[in-house]
């Protein structure tokens, strides 16, 4: 126990033991007329005794409120009792404390040991309450239900709304139901048992606008058992102006001049047919020759797409040309690879690949549908910006960024297969992801990230967004204003937070604009409640069971001990002096 002892005041420690010595040594100076003497020896102990116990109370002496080696349980929602039955029984004086996201974790009584998280975990805003302790996560059952899901959020109208989930230990019988905005159903699958399935539910996207639709879960009898909202957003579809150039005319281009007319894309087709002689297609457009790459002819269009032998050859005063119309204007540029394509660093913007055995893949949103690749795969640098990955999360399409511009390119071949073998979906699909991520955008003041719009009442929404404006000032519907953080390395991004009080639709905007709004939606902490649960068990999982390098400084709250024992035996010394010459002690 004595180990445990530590002083409230140990920053006196110093000055106090200086000062003791110093009273003690003139005491000594004192009675140094009797030195030799009986008298002397007990007279310069018992006040040494004396002044170790005045120092020793104004120190402050004080124990630890628990002991080392103790044990301490934090139970969070969804704790399972047998664990902790199990955790008593391992440590029979373990206690427990209720956790309350938000509030001081232990408040009076802290533990100098261990702590054992139960259940859901702790919140990711409290872990820094547990920064100076042990910490160990026992991990609870995955929570039954939709765990995970995947959709774009913001869409374009036309597009097919694919809502994609794993859901965890169904229930046999039970069936998940796409509800539209007015509770139609749009979609439905019936659930098997097992220990984790995979769904998907789609609708097509007719109107734009800002839709909730819903994922309702019904039993065998027909009975709700849960209902959860799916944001989304719809907005126009944006036609771009593309010209395609090629070496000589392919397939690949074939069906894909088709598939961007009918989007009602403006497509200009330019394919040699022999040396100096090219065949013109024109497809929502009007019918307008083109020569060379000039910047006068580029200053049209959104996307250019060249085969790789027309990027390998195209002349310098062409290159230049096409290099300032991505660079100043922001042209998207796509290059149709070949097998050369993946050994040259001649391209305007080299991309790196490393070679690999398979010409075979999948995509992302259709691990089941396989596709031709060409035996190389990117490699993933900082620079490099995924557009579809594979089923195994490698990336197949990327581009990178030239200036205001992009210049993409694909390991994929001969994608028209997907069509050939009734995958039109999956073939649109694709060539949306690609074409949407690379062609020209209009130049906006303001540019909201739109990864997530998806929030929770009462918790932290945190936004992005990027903006020329300096210092902007974001204000909510209710005129509260919100200060965004400036990215330290990006001038222009900015991030921020805030804590939405109202369920539905909600809108940001910026004080210096009011024209750039960005909606998102907020739900209640009752939906979504096993994703919620089964993501707040993974964090937990990475922050407190991964190994750590050092020892964290265990700290315990102190309590002071009575200092009513020093100050007897500090009278009783001081009686002793004040009484011997009386007594004539020799």
């Amino acid at each position: 126990m004595i180990e445990n002892i530590t002083f409230l005041h140990n920053n006196w420690i110093p000055y106090i033991s200086i000062s003791a010595i110093v009273v003690w040594l003139v005491f000594v100076w004192k009675e140094s007329p009797h030195f030799g003497k009986r008298k002397f020896w007990m007279n310069i102990t018992v006040a040494l005794f004396a002044i170790v116990s005045l120092s020793i109370i104004a120190l402050q002496p004080a124990l630890p409120i628990l002991g080392k080696n103790t044990k301490v349980a934090l139970l969070t929602n969804g704790y399972d009792t047998k664990q902790l039955d199990s955790l008593k029984k391992a440590h029979k004086r373990i206690q427990t404390f209720p956790y309350k996201a938000n509030q001081p974790i232990f408040e009076n009584i802290q533990t100098s040991d261990t702590v054992f998280v139960l259940g859901e975990g702790v919140a990711p805003f409290d872990f820094w309450q547990l920064e100076n302790y042990e910490v160990h996560y026992i991990k609870s059952d995955v929570p039954s239900g939709v765990v995970r899901f995947t959709y774009d959020q913001s869409s374009v109208v036309g597009e097919q709304l694919e809502f994609e989930g794993l859901y965890n230990n169904p229930t046999k019988g039970n069936r998940l139901i796409l509800e539209g905005p007015g509770g139609n159903s749009l979609d439905s699958i019936t659930l098997v048992s097992d220990t984790a399935s995979a769904f998907q539910v789609s609708t097509e996207l007719k109107a734009t606008g800002n839709y909730v639709f819903s994922l309702v879960e019904k039993d065998s009898l027909g009975t709700i058992r849960s209902r959860s909202p799916i944001p989304v957003k719809v907005k126009d579809r944006t036609h771009l102006k593309i010209l395609i150039v090629n070496g000589f005319p392919t397939f690949e281009t074939k069906y894909l001049k088709n598939y961007l007319a009918e989007m009602g894309h403006e497509v200009l087709v330019k394919s040699r047919i022999t040396k100096g002689k090219y065949k013109f297609e024109y497809f929502n457009t009007d019918r307008i020759p083109i020569g060379a790459l000039s910047e006068k002819n580029l200053a049209p269009f959104d996307l250019v797409m060249l085969d790789a032998t027309t990027a390998k050859n195209v002349g310098q005063p062409s290159r230049t040309a096409l290099e300032n119309a991505i660079r100043e204007d922001g042209l998207g540029l796509f290059i149709q690879p070949d097998d050369d394509f993946f050994r040259s660093r001649k391209s305007i913007t080299a991309f790196d690949f490393s070679r690999e055995k398979s010409t075979e893949t999948s995509l992302i949103n259709s691990p089941k549908i396989t596709i031709g690749k060409y035996p190389f795969l990117f490699k993933d640098q900082f620079q490099l910006q995924a557009i579809p990955k594979n089923g195994s999360e490698q990336i197949v399409s990327a581009y990178k960024h030239l200036g205001k511009g992009k210049v993409s390119t694909t390991v994929l071949e001969s994608t028209y297969e997907l069509l050939l073998n009734g995958k039109t979906k999956e073939y649109q699909q694709l060539w949306s992801e690609i074409i949407g991520a690379i062609g020209k955008k209009e130049s906006a003041e303001v540019s909201w990230d739109e990864h997530s719009i998806l929030g929770i009442k009462d918790q932290s929404y945190e936004f992005t967004l990027r903006t020329a404006i300096p210092e902007p000032e974001v204000k909510t519907e209710e005129e509260y204003r919100i200060a965004p953080r400036s990215d330290i390395d990006i001038s222009n991004l900015w991030t921020g937070t805030t804590y939405p009080k109202k369920l539905g639709w909600n809108r940001l905007s910026i004080a210096q604009d009011t024209t750039a709004v960005f909606d998102y939606f907020v739900t209640d902490i009752t939906t979504w409640k096993s994703k919620s649960a089964y993501e707040n068990r993974q964090r937990n999982l990475r922050q407190f069971d991964r190994p750590t390098e050092k020892t964290t400084e265990q700290i315990s709250p102190l309590e002071p001990i009575n200092p009513i024992g020093f100050y007897i035996f500090f009278l009783l010394c001081m009686g002793y002096l004040w009484l011997a010459p009386k007594l004539g002690n020799e």
